[in-house]
């Protein structure tokens, strides 16, 4: 944003203009009252400079953008005069009367210029000035851009990238975002866990689909808990993250807001309906077969050999195509109304692991003393371990991880009167999916062996969003919503036996959730500046419960039977004090409350409370400056309350309930430069750049512990309060566009982690016991895509390399509970994945895409899993996309 144009905006009172020096541009739809008469011709270029244009074939709205952004006008014209025109594109060094000459070619406009402006208009019939109608005001600004102008951490995930490399799991999609990851990426795929900056878990990360939560807490033993939203790739459009708080959100580590397809993502301009099909294969799977056994059987508390198994290492050839998906979307858009229907099934077996890196493999230590987990030492002629860091083989089937999931999708819009306008949407995603209790595949190893049963997922949600936003109209921007999720989920039984239900049963939870949110943006004008206020009420709810017949099937679980609530209020302000000095600030008020429904006369041993309640206020504060055209530096402070989580306050999973439990408290600073460059290596290019430095001290932060009640004298899982946690660290993005190329690069560093039980003792180690054992992130990562358009932008082709460094910080109290470790650090090994692509329009409605995701067939293990095994090894997946 630069200076003057922030001035052209407010003159206008259409909010933010395009000049030159704009860090992207933005197609201006003035409001037009006056008469603009229509020159008989395009009169000369007032610049006769020579610039070079590398513009494809495109709907003309979308052409004159890109002229916007290179030759530094704004660009003016009516939204409806442009509406189904398109381009032949542009190419070359030209003056911009004679680019302007070829871009409207054989569209039946013209142009003229006015001032810094170039106002696009039809080609006159006669010598009559023509009355223009009213115009609206929207930017053009591309959503992958928007982070390098916003003066915050927040990150975009388009839905070219989330289709180009959405892999064999949902987690894939969030490769290459600095700070950000998904935690259980290959266990019970199909759904996300997404830490932000080593923070994850309990409500920490708020994630939305279409504004509405599906969250799921899911047992893992010892291990921990898996925080599971369900979500289907293959329809969505469109991810937008915030890494840290914003008053507005229920999320203290971030939010991440994902958006499905609607209508106008596939109906093209100028027409009023659309068709959208995909159908695909995927190769590297197989079959699963109940009974399987993975790598080797590791004799337990002897020094015998192991045992290889006999299963698993045929591997399918490389280009075979093992598993696939097929969708199908439909939409219709008009003024006034938008409809649209999808649906997508997917269905892939056992992934197989890469056959390059640290694969499990046996070695004879030779003669010594073998010791037996409970402490008894012998002489042995023979001692044998696993140099591998997972017990898998080079290339075998990886047990557990298939996947089916079948999705629909629905929505109604209606757009009527003065800016009112009423949305409601349905979504239903089912699935089928490996999964595998995590304190039974902890260490390299334990063996695993493929279940008879999946675990199923059962997902309905309904939302309704309302906006009323009156044209010229600058005290209301209003938007309303509302959602509800039902949820069923039914794992295979934890303890490995069934009593007293047949076979087939599987045990789980019902869970409803439900939330309303109302906001309104206010824009004041004053002497003083502009000042931006956004303020509103949310409510969300939570009621969770066993399933039919669970406690009788599992009756040492003792799942969840809860209700929660929160609610809060919240104001934030943005003013622009003069053209380069923005401050904002805010404040939040929340409040939540607790009903633990278990069963009071269960045999637990401990004591409870049945009710928490509690609340308090967030404030936020900062400051935006903006020296240089271009350039923008910020500084961002917020103190955020965090509210127990379900799980945090009701008993379940064999844990008891603290009464002492107080909300978390992060004291959160943010540090940041946003630079955009044109002209770098040539006048057309265009580079851009996010720097930020983050400093988070969570005090009071929420953690798990093995407990002991000295007064009552019995042991059992305890949360509890922390003094402190603390996350320190760099995150860097960047894009670099010049013609058809693109450069695009990501890293974070990790300057310090730690945790910190009192005051005094801060050790940069997770902690015995804690969930965040394997919540802690790599030290570094970096990620790097290369793309490049061929062949008048038929043909796409691209590549991205992607480094995971080692853990941040070690494994503290590593002590012994019983016969082994109580929580397992799940470790890995530092790796680079190299994955390819090409994409080739055969025409206007058919696309096709290949790509090779781990093209070096790299064996690794996923950060931030709680179970011990490798991701996937060399996959081609192969698609074709009809549209009209």
């Amino acid at each position: 944003m630069t200076r003057r144009n922030r001035k052209i905006g407010r003159g206008l009172g259409a909010g933010r203009g395009l000049g030159a020096g704009r860090a992207a541009a933005t197609l201006v739809f003035l409001m037009a009252g006056a008469m603009l008469p229509v020159a008989p011709a395009p009169v000369a270029a007032q610049v006769s400079e020579l610039r070079s244009y590398a513009i494809a074939p495109q709907p003309l709205a979308a052409a004159l953008v890109r002229f916007s952004e290179i030759s530094g006008r704004q660009v003016v014209a009516e939204g409806e005069l442009l509406r189904g025109r398109s381009t032949g594109g542009l190419t070359g060094s030209y003056a911009e009367d004679a680019a302007l000459v070829r871009l409207l070619a054989g569209t039946g406009l013209t142009w003229r210029f006015s001032g810094e402006a170039v106002i696009i208009q039809a080609a006159p019939e006669s010598s009559e000035a023509r009355q223009l109608q009213p115009l609206v005001v929207t930017s053009a600004i591309p959503a992958t851009d928007k982070p390098y102008e916003t003066a915050a951490p927040v990150a975009h995930i388009s839905g070219e990238t989330i289709q180009r490399f959405r892999g064999s799991s949902p987690a894939d999609i969030f490769r290459g975002v600095p700070g950000v990851m998904s935690g259980e990426a290959r266990n019970g795929a199909g759904s996300v866990d997404v830490n932000i900056r080593g923070m994850q878990g309990m409500g920490r990360v708020a994630t939305t689909i279409d504004g509405a939560e599906n969250l799921v807490t899911v047992y893992q033993g010892y291990q921990g808990a898996s925080n599971r939203t369900f979500v289907d790739p293959d329809l969505l459009a469109e991810v937008d993250i915030t890494k840290g708080s914003d008053v507005s959100s229920f999320g203290t580590a971030g939010t991440v807001a994902m958006r499905t397809l609607s209508a106008r993502d596939i109906v093209r301009e100028g027409e009023d309906f659309g068709v959208r099909l995909k159908g695909g294969f995927g190769t590297n799977t197989s079959s699963p077969k109940a009974g399987d056994a993975a790598g080797y059987a590791w004799p337990s508390n002897s020094p015998a050999a192991p045992t290889a198994s006999p299963t698993g290492l045929d591997r399918p050839g490389w280009a075979e195509p093992t598993s696939g998906s097929g969708s199908a979307v439909a939409a219709y858009r008009d003024a006034d109304i938008d409809l649209l229907a999808a649906y997508a099934y997917r269905k892939q077996g056992n992934y197989h692991a890469g056959s390059h890196g640290p694969a499990a493999t046996v070695t004879n230590l030779g003669p010594g003393e073998y010791c037996t987990s409970w402490g008894s030492c012998t002489q042995v002629d023979a001692r044998y371990q696993n140099d591998g860091i997972a017990n898998y083989r080079a290339g075998e089937e990886v047990l557990n991880t298939e996947l089916e999931t079948t999705s629909w999708l629905g929505k109604a819009g209606l757009r009527f009167g003065d800016g009112h306008a009423v949305q409601l949407g349905y979504t239903k995603f089912r699935s089928e999916a490996g999964d595998r209790i995590a304190s039974r595949l902890t260490g390299e190893n334990s063996q695993a062996v493929q279940l008879g049963q999946t675990a199923g997922t059962w997902l309905d949600t309904g939302t309704f969003n309302y906006r009323w936003k009156p044209e010229g109209e600058p005290l209301i921007d209003l938007k309303a919503n509302l959602y509800w999720s039902h949820l069923e989920l039914r794992n295979p039984l934890r303890t490995g036996w069934q009593l007293p239900k047949p076979g087939d049963f599987r045990a789980g939870s019902d869970t409803d959730m439900w939330g309303a949110e109302i906001t309104n943006v206010s824009r004041v004008a004053t002497g003083f500046g502009d000042t931006t206020f956004t303020y509103g009420l949310s409510y969300r709810g939570e009621d969770t419960g066993p399933s039919d017949g669970t406690r009788e099937a599992e009756t040492w679980l003792d799942y969840r039977d809860a209700k929660r609530e929160e609610a809060a209020g919240f104001v934030k302000a943005a003013w622009e004090a003069t053209d380069w000095l923005t401050v904002n600030g805010g404040l939040r008020y929340m409040h939540f409350r607790t009903q633990d429904r278990n069963d009071p006369y269960l045999e637990r041993g401990y004591d409870y409370d049945t009710r928490f309640s509690d609340g308090g206020f967030s404030p936020s504060l900062g400051v935006t400056v903006e020296p240089f055209e271009g350039t923008q530096l910020y500084v961002n402070y917020s103190n955020v309350m965090r509210a127990p989580s379900l799980i945090e306050t009701a008993s379940a999973f064999t844990m008891g309930v603290n009464p002492d439990v107080t909300p978390e408290r992060s004291r959160n600073w943010e540090l940041g430069v946003n630079q955009r460059v044109r002209g770098v290596l040539d006048p057309a290019d265009d580079a851009m750049v996010k720097l930020s430095y983050f400093n988070w001290d969570v005090q009071d932060y929420i953690a798990r512990e093995w407990y002991h009640n000295t007064e009552q004298n019995y042991w059992s899982m305890h949360i509890y309060n922390l003094d402190r946690a603390k996350f320190e660290g760099l995150e860097i993005s960047g894009r670099y566009r010049q013609a058809g190329f693109t450069a695009e690069f990501s890293a974070n560093y990790y300057l310090n982690v730690e945790f910190c039980r009192t005051a005094d003792s801060c050790i940069d180690k997770s902690l015995y016991g804690d969930y965040a054992t394997n919540h802690v992130p790599p030290e570094y990562s970096a990620d790097l895509t290369l793309s490049q358009l061929l062949f008048d932008d038929m043909l796409t082709l691209g590549g991205r390399v992607s480094h995971i460094g080692p853990r941040a910080i070690g494994h503290g109290d590593v002590t012994a509970q019983g016969a082994s470790q109580f929580i397992s650090q799940v470790n890995w090994k530092p790796y680079t994945l190299v994955d390819l692509f090409a994409d080739i329009e055969i025409n206007e409605n058919l696309t096709t895409s290949l790509s090779v995701m781990n093209l070096t067939d790299r064996y690794y293990v996923d950060p931030l899993g709680l179970v011990n095994q490798p991701g996937p090894g060399r996959t081609l997946y192969a698609s074709a996309t009809l549209r009209f």
